[in-house]
Protein backbone atom coordinates (compact mmCIF):
# COMPACT_ATOMS: atom_id res chain seq x y z
CA UNK A 1 0.00 0.00 0.00
CA UNK A 2 1.30 3.56 -1.19
CA UNK A 3 1.34 6.72 0.66
CA UNK A 4 -1.73 7.71 -1.41
CA UNK A 5 -3.94 4.92 -0.39
CA UNK A 6 -2.67 5.30 3.71
CA UNK A 7 -4.05 8.64 3.49
CA UNK A 8 -6.84 8.08 1.99
CA UNK A 9 -7.89 5.15 4.57
CA UNK A 10 -7.09 7.62 7.08
CA UNK A 11 -8.87 10.48 5.55
CA UNK A 12 -12.42 7.96 5.37
CA UNK A 13 -11.67 6.71 9.15
CA UNK A 14 -11.56 10.20 10.24
CA UNK A 15 -14.33 11.20 8.36
CA UNK A 16 -16.50 8.35 9.43
CA UNK A 17 -15.39 8.62 13.15
CA UNK A 18 -16.25 12.36 13.27
CA UNK A 19 -19.70 11.54 11.85
CA UNK A 20 -20.41 8.69 14.42
CA UNK A 21 -19.23 11.16 17.48
CA UNK A 22 -21.71 14.03 16.21
CA UNK A 23 -24.59 11.47 15.78
CA UNK A 24 -24.06 9.72 18.82
CA UNK A 25 -23.86 13.05 20.46
CA UNK A 26 -26.54 14.69 18.84
CA UNK A 27 -29.66 13.55 21.09
CA UNK A 28 -28.09 14.02 24.24
CA UNK A 29 -26.24 17.41 23.52
CA UNK A 30 -28.10 18.75 20.88
CA UNK A 31 -26.52 21.52 18.86
CA UNK A 32 -23.27 21.44 20.65
CA UNK A 33 -22.70 18.05 19.26
CA UNK A 34 -21.30 19.97 16.57
CA UNK A 35 -18.11 20.12 18.48
CA UNK A 36 -17.09 16.16 17.53
CA UNK A 37 -16.61 17.63 13.88
CA UNK A 38 -13.32 18.92 15.29
CA UNK A 39 -11.90 15.68 15.17
CA UNK A 40 -11.74 16.30 11.09
CA UNK A 41 -8.82 18.24 12.31
CA UNK A 42 -6.78 14.99 12.33
CA UNK A 43 -7.00 15.32 8.47
CA UNK A 44 -4.36 17.83 9.15
CA UNK A 45 -1.43 15.37 9.78
CA UNK A 46 -2.18 13.29 6.58
CA UNK A 47 0.97 14.98 4.89
CA UNK A 48 3.32 12.57 7.73
CA UNK A 49 2.25 9.97 5.08
CA UNK A 50 4.35 11.53 2.70
CA UNK A 51 7.54 11.45 4.42
CA UNK A 52 10.70 10.63 2.07
CA UNK A 53 12.41 7.54 3.00
CA UNK A 54 15.73 7.16 1.65
CA UNK A 55 16.32 4.96 -1.89
CA UNK A 56 12.40 5.03 -2.49
CA UNK A 57 9.69 7.16 -4.57
CA UNK A 58 7.29 8.30 -2.97
CA UNK A 59 4.90 9.47 -5.37
CA UNK A 60 4.87 9.16 -9.07
CA UNK A 61 2.56 10.57 -11.69
CA UNK A 62 0.16 7.87 -11.68
CA UNK A 63 -0.27 9.42 -7.68
CA UNK A 64 -0.45 12.86 -9.02
CA UNK A 65 -3.55 11.77 -12.15
CA UNK A 66 -5.48 10.34 -9.52
CA UNK A 67 -5.15 12.48 -6.72
CA UNK A 68 -6.59 15.12 -9.64
CA UNK A 69 -9.06 12.85 -10.40
CA UNK A 70 -10.39 12.01 -6.89
CA UNK A 71 -10.24 16.04 -6.13
CA UNK A 72 -12.37 16.80 -9.54
CA UNK A 73 -15.04 13.87 -8.38
CA UNK A 74 -15.05 15.66 -4.65
CA UNK A 75 -14.94 19.07 -5.80
CA UNK A 76 -17.77 18.61 -8.36
CA UNK A 77 -19.97 17.03 -5.81
CA UNK A 78 -19.91 19.45 -3.11
CA UNK A 79 -20.84 22.18 -5.59
CA UNK A 80 -23.42 20.44 -6.80
CA UNK A 81 -24.76 19.83 -2.86
CA UNK A 82 -24.20 23.70 -2.46
CA UNK A 83 -26.47 24.61 -5.50
CA UNK A 84 -29.21 22.20 -3.91
CA UNK A 85 -28.75 23.09 -0.67
CA UNK A 86 -28.90 26.89 -2.10
CA UNK A 87 -32.09 26.31 -3.72
CA UNK A 88 -33.56 23.89 -1.01
CA UNK A 89 -33.41 26.85 1.80
CA UNK A 90 -34.99 29.06 -0.38
CA UNK A 91 -38.18 26.94 -1.16
CA UNK A 92 -37.91 26.32 2.80
CA UNK A 93 -37.20 29.66 4.42
CA UNK A 94 -38.88 32.00 2.00
CA UNK A 95 -37.51 34.38 -0.19
CA UNK A 96 -36.43 36.99 3.07
CA UNK A 97 -32.85 35.15 3.36
CA UNK A 98 -32.87 34.18 6.62
CA UNK A 99 -31.49 31.07 6.67
CA UNK A 100 -30.68 30.11 10.89
CA UNK A 101 -27.03 29.93 11.35
CA UNK A 102 -27.05 26.22 12.55
CA UNK A 103 -27.79 25.29 9.25
CA UNK A 104 -25.15 27.08 7.52
CA UNK A 105 -23.03 25.31 10.05
CA UNK A 106 -24.19 21.81 9.63
CA UNK A 107 -23.96 22.59 5.69
CA UNK A 108 -20.35 23.49 6.20
CA UNK A 109 -18.78 21.44 8.11
CA UNK A 110 -20.78 18.42 6.37
CA UNK A 111 -19.84 19.24 3.40
CA UNK A 112 -15.98 19.51 4.70
CA UNK A 113 -16.65 15.50 5.49
CA UNK A 114 -18.55 14.63 2.35
CA UNK A 115 -15.04 16.27 0.42
CA UNK A 116 -12.84 14.02 1.99
CA UNK A 117 -15.11 10.77 2.23
CA UNK A 118 -15.49 11.34 -1.38
CA UNK A 119 -12.10 11.94 -2.55
CA UNK A 120 -11.06 9.17 -0.30
CA UNK A 121 -13.32 6.82 -1.39
CA UNK A 122 -12.42 7.80 -5.31
CA UNK A 123 -8.70 7.26 -4.28
CA UNK A 124 -8.90 3.82 -3.27
CA UNK A 125 -11.68 3.05 -6.09
CA UNK A 126 -8.95 4.07 -8.23
CA UNK A 127 -6.39 2.34 -6.90
CA UNK A 128 -8.37 -0.85 -7.16
CA UNK A 129 -9.11 -0.67 -10.83
CA UNK A 130 -5.21 -1.07 -11.26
Amino acid sequence: MNAAQKEAWFHLTVVVVASAVVAALTPFWGFRALSGWGLLGLIGFSPLFYRKKPGQVVADERDASIRRRSAAIGFGAIWCLFVAEGVAASLIYGENGFVPVRVVEVSLWGAFALLYGLMSAATLIQYRRG
